[in-house]
């Protein structure tokens, strides 16, 4: 009975130091979402996805900008936007290679312009984070092999309302240069969701140790704001009405801390299982309930893009130090180093034509990205690099401006060291942009005629 609880003992304390190894992968989505907040999801609705996550520096007629409430004012038309994504990777560790899938709903947005362009407004909801592994290991011990399981599930939505107002502009000349405007906006951000972790140890079953298992739920809610700005002006000028010419764009984006109220719970058990039924021996630890508090640093983001009726360039950096985060709640902790992410990018969007046939009046988008991810692994820097690309595919003739958006994502991210986790992934993305037919008025105010 003593060496039992004796090896019991240091069976929870394995379970509960051990976090996810990087030497064994089973079907959960991926190994790098056990850490920390899980992967983080910033690349917006699919117009905005497949051009790199891009969006600090420019505005959407036709799309509402996740992160950027100043491009509400480019908005032409109210419009709905909903989308998912299919993603397959690849893993390959030390041991050799598995493979996963995952799917997920990229949430909904809804933006309106009023005040005759003067003001824009947006609220959704979309994913902030997403948890979703599970990494298999074994190990010899005097009476066998102890199989040790990680499973993770869960991470965090934002809930957004918010508004865009244009401080000051130009009047355009009778050329049409429309000369400088500053466009300002603050979206009010709502946070929820939990990140749930199950570990178990399971030893065989003709022996004389019973299976372990550590269960953690950590649950978030949190009120934040962001706010941006971009400023517009004329690169080029026109000499005739007819002529197109090249504006500038300066964006800069302030993701403003966020305070978690955080309820933390912990279980841990033994368990026998008999013809696939689990029966449960005791309880050795429970921590229901827990209060405290996560607390995340501010976000800064800065961009600058060239655009004409056709063409738009844009580039930008994102940075956060996740290092600053504090986490007071209970034994809670994240399971690794936190520091200082970085993501790069670079975006372009092509507009043969608003008229003609339906390739011209396609809206084609690419981009590129390069993310140095907040967590590290064995002192090692997690990166990636991604390639998007994709269409904007109009629904009709001219009636409205509603699009299928398609696109794809080849990426891969890993650190360094050859004998750690590489993963190679390609994401499918299809959404949908409605704006209502241009007869109707919406938002409108009727007058009498």
């Amino acid at each position: 009975m003593h060496s039992c609880t004796s090896f019991r003992i240091a069976a929870i304390a394995a379970l509960l130091s051990l976090g996810i190894t990087l030497h064994a992968q089973g079907s959960g989505a991926s190994p790098y979402s056990a850490y920390g907040f899980g992967d983080l999801l910033s690349t917006g609705q699919v117009s905005q996805a497949i051009m790199g996550g891009t969006g600090v520096a420019f505005t959407e007629p036709y799309s509402v900008i996740l992160g950027n409430p100043a491009s509400y004012v480019g908005l032409a038309r109210p419009v709905f936007e909903v989308g998912t994504s299919f993603r397959r990777s690849t893993l390959t560790y030390a041991d050799g290679k598995a493979k996963s899938s995952d799917g997920n709903f990229e949430g909904f947005t809804f933006g309106v312009p009023f005040a005759r362009g003067k003001w824009g407004m947006a609220l959704g909801l979309t994913p902030f984070s997403d948890v979703d592994y599970s990494a298999n290991t074994s190990a010899p011990f005097d009476e066998g092999t102890v199989q040790y399981q990680y499973l993770g599930s869960g991470g965090v939505n934002k809930v957004f309302l918010g508004l865009g107002h244009t401080l000051w502009e130009h009047r355009p000349d009778s050329l049409g240069n429309t000369g400088s405007r500053l466009l300002l906006g603050v979206d009010g951000n709502y946070f929820f969701g939990s990140l749930e972790q199950t570990r178990n140890a399971i030893y065989p079953p003709d022996g004389t140790f019973k299976n372990v298992r550590a269960f953690s739920s950590l649950k978030l809610r949190g009120i934040s704001s962001t706010a941006s700005m971009i400023w517009q002006g004329d690169l080029t000028r026109k000499h005739a009405k007819d002529q197109d010419n090249w504006r500038y764009n300066i964006g800069l984006t302030a993701q403003l801390p966020v305070n978690f109220n955080a309820t933390y719970s912990n279980l841990i058990s033994t368990y026998t299982v008999s013809s696939d039924v689990e029966t449960v021996l005791d309880t050795v630890q429970n921590n229901d309930g827990v209060k405290g508090k996560v607390d995340l640093p501010i976000g800064l983001g800065f961009g600058v893009g060239i655009q004409n009726a056709k063409w738009l360039f844009t580039a930008e950096v994102r940075t956060r130090d996740w290092s600053a985060t504090t986490v007071n709640v209970g034994d809670y902790s994240f399971g690794t180093v936190l520091r200082k992410s970085m993501t790069y990018a670079v975006g372009a969007r092509y507009k043969p034509s608003s008229e003609g046939t339906l390739l011209q009046r396609m809206v084609y988008r690419a981009g590129i990205r390069h993310l140095d991810a907040p967590a590290e692994l064995e002192g090692q820097v997690v990166s990636g690099n991604a390639l998007t690309f994709g269409v904007s595919i109009p629904l009709n003739q001219v009636q409205t401006n509603s699009f299928i958006n398609i696109g794809g994502e080849y990426g891969r991210r890993g650190t360094g060291t050859t004998d750690l986790l590489k993963e190679h992934y390609g994401t499918l993305w299809i959404g949908i942009t409605f704006t209502p037919w241009k007869g109707e008025r919406w938002f409108t105010a009727p007058k009498i005629q």
